[in-house]
């Protein structure tokens, strides 16, 4: 929770908004399992600050649209890579639904989520009318965008598969520590 809150602040500081300080500061007080709600009071200062005051994530805005595609797809990489890893994507940590195929992965994403924001707020207006196949292609082309990671940069594929080998390991070792992304302005993944 406290990684993703600092990844939304980060957004909304490379998009020049100045609510990111109260992000920052939201970050710092969170409580164990977020026992306060600090997610959704951030929630209802990010969203309107990223996409303008009318914005709310259950309103028809298209913008919604391409939040859920990018979501999803990064959604799909976590599930695969936790299985991959050994780990079982309906058995949730925070989420904890029944009939969620899918609660780690919802659990594992949390962090990853503003990369999705930051590219849909440069690249998405609430007068888009659908998602066109160059957008969706866009949305997709994410998981190579890049992340810092432990110190280091990677691709947002890698580093996804990097945060599922962390969770494997401290379920059998609680000293071991894991590795979630940090939000870095947006880059595309060049092979040199």
């Amino acid at each position: 929770m406290i990684r993703k809150l600092q990844n939304q602040a980060k957004c909304l500081e490379l998009m020049h908004h100045e609510e990111c300080e109260k992000l920052y500061q939201m970050a710092h007080s969170v409580l164990s399992n977020d026992h306060d709600n600090r997610e959704a009071a951030a929630a209802a200062i990010y969203f309107p600050a990223l996409f303008g005051r009318g914005f709310s994530r259950g309103s028809d805005d298209p913008r919604n649209a391409a939040l859920n595609y990018g979501y999803a797809i990064l959604r799909g990489g976590i599930a695969r890579n936790l299985v991959i890893h050994g780990l079982e994507p309906c058995i949730g940590i925070h989420h904890r639904n029944e009939l969620n195929q899918f609660n780690l992965a919802d659990d594992l994403i949390e962090p990853f989520r503003p990369v999705v924001d930051l590219y849909v707020a440069t690249n998405f207006c609430e007068d888009d009318d659908v998602l066109t196949a160059e957008q969706k292609a866009g949305l997709f082309n994410l998981t190579n965008h890049m992340v810092q990671q432990a110190g280091k940069r990677y691709r947002i594929m890698t580093a996804i598969g990097r945060a599922s080998v962390a969770l494997a390991n401290s379920i059998v070792d609680e000293d071991a520590k894991l590795e979630l992304p940090h939000l870095i302005p947006l880059e595309l993944h060049r092979y040199e």
